[in-house]
């Protein structure tokens, strides 16, 4: 049982994942790319499921899951630009506008601002 023992978290993570990327990516695409809100919500809800559900699934615990969150924004942080010739939107620059109209000041981050 222990194999199974990582099945609730990994549903969790993986509906969080896709929650966090869809909104991103519908409230993102029309600014940041010249795609469809819908479009943009499916492509990054998409990663956002496969990336949440498998992490937490492989590494089991939530410590385990944030280190796993941290590694994969240094993945997509060096490989925007391969991202964005993919999907039209660039990651970091939705994930920074996204923060922004949360409220948080990150602005200066990445020589913005």
């Amino acid at each position: 049982m222990a194999y199974a023992s990582g099945v609730g978290l990994s549903s969790l993570a993986g509906f969080i994942g896709a929650g966090v990327g869809g909104y991103i990516g519908y409230t993102q695409a029309g600014s940041v790319s010249d795609l469809t809100p819908v479009t943009g919500a499916l492509i990054l809800g998409g990663v956002g499921l496969v990336a949440g559900s498998a992490g937490a699934f492989v590494l089991k615990s939530l410590m385990q899951f944030l280190v796993y969150a941290i590694m994969l924004g240094v993945v997509v942080f060096v490989f925007q630009d391969q991202i964005q010739g993919m999907t039209g939107i660039n990651p970091v620059d939705a994930t920074i506008a996204f923060l922004e109209g949360l409220g948080l000041p990150v602005g200066g981050l990445l020589g913005g601002g």
